[in-house]
């Protein structure tokens, strides 16, 4: 779990990259997985007592900042993830990463972090 509250996004936000890299890796083209399993996996890899509602808010900021595409079958269908890396060079989307991580908070962030560590 971070021990500064200014770290929270970038931990989740690594974290989502690193899931949809790690099965281009192995030869998938994107990750496909339901927001629910999504969960599990960041929350697991975090640490953090995620919620769903979390998760979809990273996932919607991060597609509006173009960082990551979308793809799905509808609600309760696993959706389809993909990084713009490949369409941005690699240069041109670490920067917006870096740009993402200088303005956006995750809306509810403050349950997820300990009691006393906001705004340290």
């Amino acid at each position: 779990m971070p021990t500064a509250d200014n770290r929270l996004e970038e931990i989740l936000l690594h974290a989502f990259l690193d899931v949809i890299n790690e099965r281009k890796a192995r030869g998938k083209m994107e990750l496909v997985v339901t927001y629910e399993n999504l969960t599990a996996y960041l929350a697991e890899r975090t640490g953090l007592p995620l919620q769903t509602r979390h998760v979809q808010a990273l996932v919607r900021a991060m597609a509006e900042g173009g960082l990551i595409t979308i793809g799905g079958a509808g609600p309760g269908h696993p959706n389809r993830y993909d990084t713009t890396e490949t369409q941005m060079g690699i240069d041109a989307f670490w920067n917006q990463v870096e740009a993402f991580l200088m303005v956006w908070r995750l809306p509810g962030r403050e349950s997820l972090l300990p009691p006393g560590s906001e705004g340290k």
